[in-house]
């Protein structure tokens, strides 16, 4: 039995000391920005003051009562949906693809993982140069190939370019779900595979017996991960498309910045980073359960 620790009152102040410069920088970078966007939402702040009018929650009744918000609201939740959905399901196939042995394995995976490593700025100059009507190469791919007679806009069509942005987030990030899923398809003791292929088990029942059970848990997390950090993606879709065309690609995140950069209505854009805000704590509550249950699982 291990013998009890002593605390002395210098050690605790010792701790306390140590402690200082990551709270105050805690509370520097969140808490302080957290407070001051509850403060402006429900005040009318004129251009080139720090402070306004308390109005109480007119932003939120004029947010509520704005086409512009349904919108952004409603182009955000195919942002998410589409993104995560995809990245999950290609993500999940690469990695049980890259965890079988074959030759140049090791460059298939580098070539895979690249994307997510390439600052966003160079990925966003990368495709749209690619996606260009006049000199783009999947256009020009596209026409010779025969599947269209004239360039398709990808980027300033409203009808193709929020699908446009979803597949370049699709490529950017899905990186990140093969390494997590790949991570722990690593860690399944290879026994458990040569004991049920003596039982006779073949393919489909050995992922669904051994493979799925373990990867299960890290992919939901996975996913509530991806979900959260998509939800607030605004560095992307803003230099692809400045929201773009006629707000199609316009989500909560960019309409944050228009109302505030743009429109100079900082408690307006308060209003709707609050509303970001919430959908990110109810997606962290799930978030929260499922590792709780992963953890007493393991």
């Amino acid at each position: 039995m291990a013998e009890p620790v002593t605390v002395y009152p210098g050690d605790r102040r010792f701790a306390y000391l140590a402690l200082a410069p990551s709270v105050a920088l805690v509370l520097m970078l969140i808490a302080v920005p957290t407070v001051a966007i509850f403060a402006l939402a429900v005040q009318d702040v004129p251009l080139g003051r720090y402070s306004g009018d308390f109005v109480g929650l007119a932003n939120f009744r004029r947010l509520f009562a704005d086409a512009d918000f349904y919108a952004a609201l409603g182009n955000t939740f195919i942002w998410i949906g589409g993104s995560v959905g995809l990245e999950m399901l290609f993500g999940t196939g690469l990695a049980l693809l890259l965890n079988q042995r074959f030759p140049l394995r090791w460059l298939a995976r580098t070539i895979l993982l690249a994307p997510y490593l390439l600052p966003t700025i160079v990925a966003v100059l990368v495709w749209r140069y690619m996606f260009d009507d006049i000199v783009g190469i999947v256009n020009h791919i596209a026409i010779s190939a025969g599947l269209v007679a004239r360039p398709i806009q990808w980027l300033t069509s409203p009808r193709v370019a929020l699908l446009s942005v979803i597949l370049i987030g699709v490529w950017k990030f899905t990186p990140f779900v093969v390494i997590a899923i790949l991570g722990i398809l690593q860690s399944i003791p290879g026994e458990q595979y040569d004991a049920a292929k003596l039982d006779g088990a073949g393919p489909v029942r050995r992922f669904v017996t051994i493979t799925l059970p373990h990867i299960l848990p890290v992919f939901v997390l996975t996913a509530l991960l991806r979900t959260i950090w998509t939800a607030h993606k605004f560095d992307l879709i803003y230099l692809l498309t400045g929201g773009g065309p006629i707000n199609a690609t316009t989500t909560l995140p960019v309409l944050v910045y228009v109302r505030g950069f743009h429109d100079f209505d900082a408690g307006g854009a308060s209003a709707i980073a609050l509303v970001i805000l919430l959908l990110i704590a109810l997606l962290l509550v799930p978030y929260l359960l499922i590792h709780r249950w992963s953890e007493a699982r393991q």
